[in-house]
């Protein structure tokens, strides 16, 4: 959640709180009455949507992050074990069986998605040749050992892939109801100007409420300066003032 949002979202709270410790507003709201209380129903929507879309993006960030530790492992696995162990075989053939010179090792480099593609596409290769593979040192499951660690990357890389999509979603969602919880507030503030126009003291403190607040600042005092007194004819000790500079 962005800080604006973070700062709207405890601005939304702090109006819902007004209009409950302050219920005879609404009350006293005349005609006005039915469009503030329904722009507080609204406002409580609003706030719910952002408190969930807010623990969602933590969420499936966390998601990704966890789901990403594991594919430094996986991607090893898949590279340096299964797809290492074939092509070294059919490198090794080379000249000996017709076209099986063309199964190449993908570069360390490779992302995961990468080495997924070039380990689905050395298995189809293999496959023409899985019998002179075996004959020549290969394990028998060694297609089905293939299949299952480029399996598991893929699920990897899906798993992430899905977790960034709902926190692009949630993202999305956050920010429409930060929009909307921005133009409710406009438009109780609207109502109110009206409705408190007799009232300064109340008005007051609604346009205190449903102000978005920055990051407070600190103010500096400087240290305290000493200022030498006018010399005194009847005594002569100095007299030291202090002054503090806001």
């Amino acid at each position: 959640m962005l800080t604006t949002q973070s700062r709207g979202l405890q601005s939304f709270r702090r109006v819902d709180a007004w209009f409950v410790d302050h219920p005879e507003v609404i009350a006293a709201s005349g005609s006005s009455a039915h469009a503030l209380t329904n722009g507080v129903t609204a406002l409580r929507g609003v706030i719910a949507r952002m408190t969930e879309q807010g623990t969602e993006q933590v969420t499936q960030q966390a998601q990704a992050t966890l789901v990403a530790k594991d594919e430094p492992t996986l991607r090893s696995e898949l590279r340096a074990r299964h797809m290492k162990a074939i092509v070294a075989v059919a490198t090794a053939l080379r000249g000996q069986v017709p076209g099986i010179g063309v199964m190449k090792l993908p570069s360390s480099r490779v992302g995961a998605e990468g080495l997924v593609k070039a380990a689905e596409t050395l298995a189809t290769t293999a496959a023409i040749y899985q019998d002179v593979l075996i004959e020549h040192a290969l394990p028998q499951d060694f297609m089905a050992q293939l299949d299952a660690a480029t399996t598991a990357l893929r699920a990897s890389v899906d798993a992430r892939g899905l977790a960034r999509s709902k926190r692009v979603g949630a993202t999305s969602a956050l920010a429409e109801a930060f929009d909307l919880g921005q133009r409710i507030v406009k438009m109780i503030d609207a109502a109110l100007l009206h409705a408190l126009k007799s009232d300064p003291a109340t008005l007051a403190s609604w346009r205190q409420v449903k102000r978005i607040t920055v990051k407070p600042t600190v103010t500096r005092v400087t240290d305290i300066v000493p200022v030498a007194a006018a010399p005194s004819t009847t005594a002569s000790t100095p007299v030291m003032t202090q002054s503090i500079a806001a």
